[in-house]
């Protein structure tokens, strides 16, 4: 595992496998709901979900540094995070990595194109690439996860800014500390990133006590 430097990894969509009832989901049909699936939707998002993932082009940036946490204070970098939920999340961690993660602009195109002409099929496409860039983040991981393991790391769950008690504002950090236009990553004054199915994330890597 290398520290401080900014890696770049990109996968052929092929590789992300698609999870249907994931897609379900995000459409909002629970479990119990997806008996009650329209036919011809249900024909529908499996006709979509192969052409869409062939748009993907999903690609990410990541980077590790040593961690240091003290009181609520997450250390790295130079950078200082005050997070009463991460720092006791990450307690046992004496490294992290940071990444930003897309699966590219073609899906944003492809959204917007059929919220003009096919609304439903516009619905169908936000939530296949909400799967997807899910997919993508759990390839990623694995990545990171494989670097780790050099170090006898393991890794925690990702943490994404906006959730829980990490503010939003902390994206400007990512894009400070990733050189995220490798991958054609950009953040608006709003805080928004473009291309939207996109995701920033905080990776926390601690001791394996179990390796032999």
């Amino acid at each position: 595992m290398t520290y401080s430097s900014v890696f770049v990894n990109r996968i052929d969509s092929s590789l992300l496998e698609p999870d249907y009832n994931e897609i379900f989901r995000y459409m909002g049909y629970g479990l119990k709901d997806r008996t009650e699936l329209d036919d011809e939707v249900r024909k529908m998002v499996y006709q979509i979900v192969p052409e869409f993932q062939k748009i993907l082009c999903p690609q990410g940036v990541y980077v590790f540094y040593p961690l240091k946490i003290e009181n609520e204070n997450l250390i790295f970098n130079g950078n200082q995070l005050k997070s009463c939920q991460l720092s006791r999340f990450l307690s046992e961690c004496s490294a992290i990595c940071l990444f930003a993660a897309t699966i590219g602009p073609q899906a944003d195109l492809q959204i917007r194109k059929m919220q003009k002409i096919a609304p439903v099929k516009a619905v169908i496409m936000q939530a296949t690439g909400a799967m997807f860039i899910e997919k993508y983040c759990d390839a990623l991981c694995s990545q990171i996860e494989k670097e780790a393991a050099e170090d006898g790391l393991k890794i925690k769950n990702r943490f994404s800014p906006g959730y829980g008690d990490v503010p939003l504002e902390n994206q400007k950090m990512f894009f400070h500390l990733l050189d995220c236009k490798k991958i054609g990553l950009t953040l608006t004054d709003s805080l928004m990133m473009a291309p939207e199915k996109s995701v920033t994330a905080f990776v926390g890597c601690y001791k394996n006590i179990n390796l032999s």
